[in-house]
């Protein structure tokens, strides 16, 4: 019975091999008899270490790239799976369970996505994921670029060179031929610049991408480069000073010089001014003060002449002169104005004054409290003018309806004059507000007097003048009239400046052409019934309280509309035989200008635009057709008439 018992205990000691089967240790803290048991360590998290965006493919070219993971245990096991219903799956792509290996032949486009899972060998096993993203390029290929053509120093240009796919980035080379100097290939494969010489010009570009081993591709272009677009610049002033001499251009730009200028009407330059019609040159002194549309016309030397044409507003008027007195002082508005106490014009007639003084007219309705204020020590310390104002009448005569700087009062009742603008901080720039007499209805003219409190006068002594406040009073805008023509529908629209809307109009006097009326808008419309001049009187009246008023003295003159009476038949011509015809016309404000629309095959070369004689010497035989023009002097009214020639052998 005791060899049993050992047996029973011994498979109980190898049943629970944690359980101490010998003799002594039973303490429960003692050695390694002692019955305690010892923790198992924690491994750490699986995790995949590939970065979530992989190196890019071509579409239909092998690829090839490795999953990892960290702190697998024993063997690892990988999968790939669709991210998403909606998202594009690496079609053509699989990945090797053993060893995370993705490789295959990409069979979609653009971006593609998916989410690998690893699994690895411990009991119990771990599993990690991670979502991934491929991006398969189109391979680089050139296309079919058509030729182009480019103005000179048009810019911007952009031009695809047609090159599309590849690995970005994609560079860029011009392997032969020559590309149009001051254009060059961006990185995305456009050109950009301003080309700078006309001509054609052929050569290859070859692009190649960052695919490994690189795709290259070719494509060859045609680039013409034409003149610019031919146009005339705005380059003559829109005022010209009466009995001055000037010199001025008609500027071309564009197309291919030298150029040919000239007047689209003979009477539209100033009397006293000509037009050089080689140079564009506008020279001379103009003789007549009043308004004046200038129309040129020019062609350039194109092998297919290029025509432009352009019109300049220009009135010539009386200088301004010094403005010293109240006589010539200069009229201003509400503003900011740079001058310097010295003469007003350069040269003077005369020497400069040892006390020179600059005058300002100012328009204004009654009522309006003015500001205005000098700036010229605190803009630049260091200058030696020390500025005075006055306001006065037309006399000269100071008013007495002013307030000095820092008075908020009401009251304007202190004489109109300010030397500096506080003594302490002592500020010797001027400022004053003055009162302008009269009701809002009515306007005042008054004078804004400038000057150095010691008599200086020096072209250096330099200011700015500030002007607010002032009510600019209803004006009419009186400009000539649009010339009517008899039984042709008319419209023009008066116009006024200030005054508080909506504006109202009337006739006050005369009366208008039969056949015109005017509404209340000012639109004066209708169609002429009788050729006359009929003179009358316009009043414009604002909104506002009580309202002002503006009148003008008018006129419109009703003419017979210009007319070709000759036939469009003309009389045979004979080759090589001079050839005249004059156009005959009726109505129209002579002086009357003359001039044709024919193409290049027209057998006549010669005209005169004052007379409307046509001539030539034809050199071949057919049948042509032309369209001859005629204006009248106001540029409102003009006829134009299909004709026909036959040039045939003559005996």
């Amino acid at each position: 019975m005791r060899a049993a018992g050992v047996r029973v205990l011994l498979l109980l000691c190898l049943a629970a091999a944690s359980i101490s089967c010998g003799g002594g240790g039973g303490g429960t803290g003692g050695g390694n008899g002692g019955g305690g048991s010892t923790p198992v360590p924690s491994l750490p998290q699986l995790t995949i270490t590939t970065a979530s965006v992989l190196p890019a493919t071509l579409q239909g070219h092998p690829y090839s790239t490795t999953l990892s993971a960290a702190n697998g245990q024993g063997a690892l096991h990988w999968s790939i799976a669709r991210m998403s219903s909606t998202s594009q799956f690496v079609d053509g792509l699989s990945i090797d369970p053993n060893t995370g290996v993705l490789s295959g032949t990409a069979t979609f486009g653009l971006s593609a996505y998916f989410t690998a899972t690893v699994t690895d060998s411990a009991t119990p096993a771990r599993t990690a994921s991670a979502s991934f993203s491929i991006i398969a390029y189109m391979p680089l290929k050139a296309g079919t670029t058509q030729p182009a053509t480019v103005a000179e120093y048009q810019f911007p240009f952009n031009l695809n060179a047609g090159i599309t796919g590849g690995v970005p980035p994609v560079g860029f080379s011009v392997t032969s031929g020559t590309v149009p100097p001051g254009l060059r290939f961006e990185s995305n494969g456009t050109m950009s610049g301003a080309a700078y010489a006309t001509g054609t010009y052929q050569f290859t570009i070859t692009a190649q991408d960052s695919f490994s081993p690189p795709e290259t591709a070719t494509q060859s272009m045609t680039i013409t480069v034409t003149p610019p677009p031919f146009t005339l610049a705005n380059s003559l002033p829109s005022r010209l000073a009466l009995n001055r001499p000037f010199n001025g251009k008609i500027v071309a730009l564009g197309g291919v010089p030298p150029y040919k200028f000239a007047l689209a009407n003979q009477n539209s330059l100033p009397a006293g001014l000509t037009l050089d019609t080689n140079t564009g040159i506008v020279s001379g002194t103009p003789t007549t003060a009043q308004m004046y549309f200038l129309a040129v016309t020019a062609t350039d030397s194109s092998p297919t002449p290029q025509m432009a044409s352009a019109g300049f507003n220009i009135t010539v008027a009386q200088p301004l002169g010094r403005n010293d007195t109240p006589a010539t002082a200069t009229p201003i508005a509400n503003g900011f104005y740079s001058a310097s106490i010295s003469p007003y014009i350069d040269p003077p007639n005369g020497a400069p004054l040892a006390a020179d003084h600059d005058y300002y007219k100012l328009v204004s309705s009654g009522a309006a409290t003015v500001h205005v204020e000098t700036n010229a020590k605190r803009t630049n310390p260091g200058n030696p003018l020390d500025t005075v104002i006055e306001i006065v009448d037309g006399n000269g005569v100071r008013l007495n309806t002013c307030r000095q700087p820092g008075d908020t009062s009401t009251t304007f009742a202190g004489p109109c004059i300010n030397d500096d603008i506080s003594a302490s901080p002592h500020v010797q720039d001027s400022a004053i507000d003055f009162q302008v007499p009269g009701t809002r209805d009515t306007s005042s003219t008054l004078y804004i007097h400038v000057f150095d409190w010691r008599g200086d006068a020096r072209p250096d002594m330099s200011y700015n003048l500030q002007v607010s406040g002032a009510v600019v009073p209803l004006s009419v805008n009186s400009t000539p009239l649009q010339i009517a023509a008899h039984g042709v529908s008319y419209s023009q629209q008066l116009a006024s400046n200030n005054g508080v809307p909506p504006i109202s109009w009337s006739v006050v006097s005369g009366s208008l052409p039969p056949g015109l009326t005017m509404n209340q808008t000012g639109l004066i419309s209708g169609t002429p019934t009788t050729v006359a001049t009929y003179p009358f009187a316009v009043q414009a009246s604002d909104s506002g309280s009580p309202p002002q008023t503006a009148s003008t003295q008018e006129q419109i003159q009703v003419i017979e509309p210009v007319k070709i009476t000759s036939s469009a038949a003309w009389p045979d011509a004979c080759v090589n035989q001079l050839y005249t015809f004059t156009v005959t016309t009726s109505g129209g404000l002579p002086p009357l200008t003359f001039g044709w629309f024919g193409d290049s095959g027209w057998p006549l070369t010669t005209i005169d635009q004052s007379t409307g004689t046509y001539s030539g010497t034809p050199t071949q035989i057919g049948t042509f057709k032309d369209r001859v023009q005629v204006t009248d002097k106001s540029l409102y009214y003009s006829d134009s008439q299909l004709i026909n020639l036959t040039v045939k052998q003559c005996p």
